[in-house]
C-alpha cells in the first residue's frame, strides 16, 4: 500500500484550525527539543516531514515535531546556534517577512555560524524554459514521476511560480537572495547541491534529481567572527 502523508488526509479548511489549536504545544515540543539537543544548536527551518538527526526540526504546520516560526525572534539564546538550514522555504513568504526571518536567523547563530538556505533559482528556471532543451525535458519528465501530467515546457514555469504556495511569497535569484543576505549581516557565497563549506550542511537538500538540482538556488551566509 503506498504510504499516506498524514497533512494530505486533513482537509485544507480544517488545518488552520488545527494549526492555532496545536500552536502551544508545538511552542512545548520546541523548548523540549532545544533543552535536549547538543551544543551548539542546529536548527532546522521548514523541516516538514523530514527528520534531520542531530537537528532541531522545525516546522509551523500542526503536525510539526517542533513549532517555530521563523520570521518571528526565535527562543533561543542569541549566539546559541551554529548552522541553520533552510530547504524550500523562504521562497513561501513575502519579502518583508524573508528579510526577518534572515535578520532572526543572524541574531541566533553565534560568530562564524552558517545559515544555508536553498530555493528555487528564478534564473535558472527561466533559462530551462527559454532554452528548451535537454533540461527542460528532464524537468518534465521529473515532474510526471511526481504524478503531474506536466507536457509543455511553459509549464515548468507555471510550477514554479504559482503553485506549492509560491504565489504568495517571493522569489530569488542569487541577486536578490545574497544581496538580502548580506543586508542581513551575512558573509555570502554561492554553493551547489551537496557542496558546502561545512560537512555538517552536505548533501541535505531533498531535492537532489539533477533536473531539480539544475533549478535550485543554494546560498550560504556567514555570521562575521566578532
Amino acid at each position: 500500500m503506498p504510504r499516506v502523508s498524514l497533512k494530505s488526509t486533513v482537509a485544507p479548511a480544517v488545518r488552520p484550525v488545527l494549526e492555532t489549536t496545536t500552536r502551544p504545544l508545538g511552542r512545548r515540543r520546541f523548548a523540549r527539543a532545544v533543552a535536549a539537543a547538543p551544543r551548539p544548536l542546529r536548527i532546522h527551518i521548514g523541516s516538514g516531514n523530514r527528520r534531520l538527526r542531530g537537528w532541531v526540526n522545525t516546522d509551523i504546520t500542526w503536525n510539526a515535531e517542533a513549532y517555530l516560526d521563523a520570521t518571528q525572534p526565535w527562543p533561543v539564546p542569541p549566539g546559541s546556534v551554529s548552522l541553520v538550514f533552510a530547504d524550500n522555504m523562504i521562497e513561501h513568504i513575502p519579502l518583508a517577512l524573508g528579510r526577518a526571518f534572515l535578520r532572526h536567523a543572524f541574531e541566533a547563530l553565534a560568530p562564524g555560524g552558517l545559515l544555508r538556505v536553498a530555493t528555487p533559482d528564478v534564473e535558472r528556471v527561466a533559462r530551462q524554459y527559454l532554452e528548451n532543451g535537454e533540461l527542460a525535458r528532464a524537468g518534465l519528465e521529473r515532474h510526471r514521476e511526481r504524478g503531474r501530467d506536466l507536457r509543455y515546457p511553459v509549464e515548468l514555469l507555471f510550477q514554479v511560480f504559482t503553485q506549492h504556495g509560491h504565489h504568495k511569497g517571493f522569489l530569488y535569484d542569487f541577486a536578490s537572495l545574497s544581496a538580502e543576505m548580506g543586508a542581513a549581516g551575512f558573509e555570502v557565497s554561492r554553493r551547489e547541491a551537496g557542496d558546502s563549506t561545512d560537512p555538517d550542511l552536505g548533501g541535505l537538500e531533498a531535492r537532489l534529481h539533477p533536473a531539480e538540482v539544475a533549478t535550485t538556488l543554494i546560498v550560504e551566509g556567514r555570521r562575521p567572527l566578532d
